[in-house]
């Protein structure tokens, strides 16, 4: 048995977050809002979904990037003309199709399985998620009869006094019956407004002796929409405590939970330790018994186990097993730490491959550069790889050893097992297992030789 269909209204303007970005295209913990509930949808087996854009649908249709079915509902004319115009998209075979809002990110996947468990052993054309709240200003009331049942949807400037003091509201989530679904929609009346609402199909449901069943949701505040930055600000900090909670109870220590900021993206492994003030984001991924912090900022990057990095940044590059960062450290996009490398105090590494037990300990940039496994990069060592129109490699050997306050201009190679002097520019390739001194660097047994000859003209004749 297939899952069900899903449709998912995303065409409303969102005026009160009062932005120029589309209202669910504002992200928490490193995805928008509308990508947590696809996330939702798809961990609930959703078969088929289909998203209906309207405001700024250009831009929310490339943001999903072809991740699910789009339709443009143009003009926009209530909910029920949203699920109307998404209908065609919609299987022919589905039995049932959930609808839910793209701004309700926080709504557990279970919250679909239970809609479409109910409708199922039900039977029934609709089934709709409730919300018990402290004010219910501005939304629908649930209206039960002496049953229990649903009865009705009153909107709030329909109701009475007693039907505004009701605290069960709509929470804007359903699951229908398909067919029921297909053969009504298009007979839902239009409002004074002129547009044509969701809620109308639950009358419609009763006044046909059809089931309308209700489920209440467990957690409301996780049912709800959002609607401006102050709900955006108090969801962000609900699904970061459940990431954080998750990946505890995965065997990760968390330190301190409130001062830690990892994206739903993110993978630890069993046994890493996060210290306080430390950022995970993007796609990154954390091996076992890593340690990150405090402190640092990991965004798009791989750190492998028992890593440790430490107030430091890593930008879409990768750490190896067993490799030190930091503090002070900054790996920008691209670079890659061998396994139990050191990169220290003040180090910085751009676009850059450094193998095995490297040692880059302080103040020191290495950009554009291939280095081996074995080398020492001397404090103050600095590949000069820009010539002001292109960017040029330096490559450095096993073995190598480069020397305090050594200049690499690139394009140039470090021979394995060669090494630099103290304060040396290098211009010319150093072949393997030699020493080059000086500015400019050259070989150190010419720098002998001709020192030697410079002493012998100065001395005196024989007497």
């Amino acid at each position: 048995m297939t899952g069900p269909s899903a449709i998912v209204l995303a065409a409303g303007q969102g005026t009160r977050m009062r932005s120029r970005v589309p209202k669910v295209l504002h992200p928490l913990a490193g995805r928008t809002m509308i990508d947590h509930v696809l996330a939702g949808l798809a961990a609930a087996g959703a078969d088929a979904v289909v998203v209906v854009t309207g405001h700024e649908a250009e831009t929310v249709e490339a943001a999903l990037d072809s991740r699910a079915r789009t339709v443009r509902q143009d003009p926009q004319l209530g909910t029920a003309d949203a699920v109307r115009t998404a209908l065609p998209e919609i299987p022919t075979h589905a039995t049932q199709v959930l609808v839910t809002m793209a701004d309700v990110p926080l709504l557990p996947a279970d919250v679909f399985t239970s809609l479409a468990a109910e409708q199922r052993e039900a039977n029934a054309a609709i089934v709709l998620l409730s919300a018990e709240v402290d004010d219910p200003t501005g939304y629908g009331r649930i209206v039960r009869g002496p049953d229990g049942g649903c009865r009705a949807i009153v909107e709030e400037a329909d109701a009475d006094e007693t039907t505004r003091a009701v605290r069960e509201v709509n929470a804007g989530t359903y699951c229908f019956d398909a067919g029921w679904l297909r053969a009504n929609v298009e007979n839902v009346p239009r409002s004074p407004s002129g547009e044509h609402y969701l809620t109308n199909l639950v009358a419609m449901a009763i006044d046909g002796n059809h089931a309308v069943r209700v489920v209440t949701a467990a957690q409301p505040a996780l049912a709800m929409g959002i609607n401006d930055r102050v709900q955006l600000a108090a969801a962000e900090h609900v699904l970061r405590a459940r990431i954080a909670e998750a990946h505890m109870r995965g065997g990760v220590t968390i330190v301190d939970p409130d001062s830690t900021f990892i994206d739903a993206g993110v993978t630890i492994g069993q046994d890493a330790r996060i210290e306080p003030w430390t950022t995970l984001s993007g796609e990154t991924s954390i091996g076992d018994e890593a340690v990150i912090g405090p402190g640092s900022r990991i965004r798009d990057s791989r750190i492998g186990a028992r890593a440790h990095v430490w107030g430091s940044w890593v930008e879409e590059s990768e750490v190896g097993d067993g490799a030190r960062v930091g503090p002070m450290s900054h790996l920008r996009p691209g670079s890659v730490v061998g396994a139990s490398s050191e990169i220290g105090n003040y180090a910085e590494v751009k676009k850059s491959r450094l193998g095995a037990r490297v040692r880059q300990h302080h103040f020191s940039y290495l950009g554009d550069a291939e280095v081996g496994d074995d080398v020492n990069i001397g404090a103050g060592t600095v590949t000069a790889n820009f010539d002001g129109t292109n960017k040029h490699q330096t490559v450095i050997g096993d073995g190598a050893f480069i020397g305090v306050d050594t200049m690499l201009r690139a394009p140039v190679t470090v021979g394995p097992g060669a090494k630099t002097g103290a304060g040396s520019v290098v211009t010319r390739d150093v072949p393997a297992g030699k020493t080059v001194v000086g500015i400019p660097a050259r070989p150190i047994e010419l720098r002998r030789n001709r020192r030697d000859d410079e002493l012998a003209e100065d001395e005196p004749p024989d007497a």
